[in-house]
């Protein structure tokens, strides 16, 4: 199986830049009536984030974040085969990238919030610019495809961690040592590996490891988001995190790394990956996010 995924992803790779952006236009509306539970967990999400919306604003969202998605798996071949260099040529400028340097000339740990905002995974190559940096990422229950995957997203400097107790404690002392780790925030978190806190309003089960790394090192935060342009190119945003993400009280923190992920979104709130279901956990006595299957 995993080679005949990388026969498609090579097949993808041929495509020149912009096409991928082109055919996504085009096969949109295709792809969410062959995907009905996406879209309906796309609209649901919608519907309780943006409660003042109205209904066709609402539903071009819907299409729009469609877009974006099947754009983002048309882009993987690019992703997995084209080089570090050829990607990192495709971006058109670093907005705030004053607050980078800032960091990066601290002697401080720093934590890049990455939440799953349009061609996110174009950040693997992006990161390369950091010296040292380490990845936080969830290992792939497939082995050929984790050993397939480790091999793509170590390219560079990078450093791939996983996502375990053994992980974490190699995260901590890679962080005291005032080195970059990349994190995705916004995934939902196993029972009992974090807490509830608010994601535009709505309760969110959601990971406490990077409210603890930071008031524990007292590392800078950054939100860092890679919004698609037209014609297959991007553009990197940093944005800072909020302040009570350092504070004592954990729902506290929770909510301002939940608040820098709403600032990422605000940025292009169609990029957001909308089709993941967020709130499939709530909390005891509380009604389905989801009644659907």
């Amino acid at each position: 199986m995993i080679y005949a995924v990388k026969f498609v992803l090579w097949l993808l790779s041929l495509m020149p830049v912009g096409m991928p952006y082109w055919l996504s236009e085009k096969s949109a509306r295709f792809w969410m009536k062959l995907s009905p539970v996406k879209r309906h967990t796309t609209e649901r999400n919608l519907e309780r984030c943006y409660p003042d919306m109205s209904e066709e604003e609402r539903q071009r969202l819907v299409h729009e974040s469609f877009q974006h998605y099947v754009c983002s798996v048309l882009e993987a071949g690019h992703n997995w085969n084209w080089s570090l260099d050829r990607l990192i040529a495709l971006c058109d400028g670093v907005e705030n990238e004053n607050l980078l340097l800032e960091a990066q000339a601290s002697d401080k740990g720093l934590i890049l919030l990455a939440p799953h905002f349009g061609a996110w995974e174009y950040l693997g190559a992006y990161f390369q610019k950091f010296e040292d940096i380490a990845i936080l990422y969830k290992p792939a229950s497939n082995p050929q495809l984790e050993k397939a995957l480790l091999a793509k997203r170590s390219r560079g400097e990078s450093v791939l961690i996983a996502a375990s107790g053994r992980g974490l404690n190699k995260l901590y002392q890679h962080l005291k040592s005032g080195k970059c780790a990349g994190i995705l925030p916004d995934q939902q978190p196993a029972p009992g590996k974090g807490e509830f806190a608010p994601f535009f309003g709505n309760e969110a089960l959601t990971s406490n490891v990077v409210p603890r790394l930071a008031k524990k090192l007292d590392c800078i935060v950054l939100g860092l988001i890679c919004e698609r342009l037209k014609g297959g190119r991007f553009r990197v945003h940093v944005l800072p995190a909020e302040e009570g993400i350092y504070s004592e009280d954990a729902r506290e923190a929770l909510t301002a790394m939940n608040r820098t992920i709403e600032k990422c979104v605000a940025v292009n709130p169609s990029q957001y990956l909308w089709s993941y279901r967020r709130f499939k956990a709530q909390p005891e006595g509380a009604e389905p996010f989801y009644d659907f299957r």
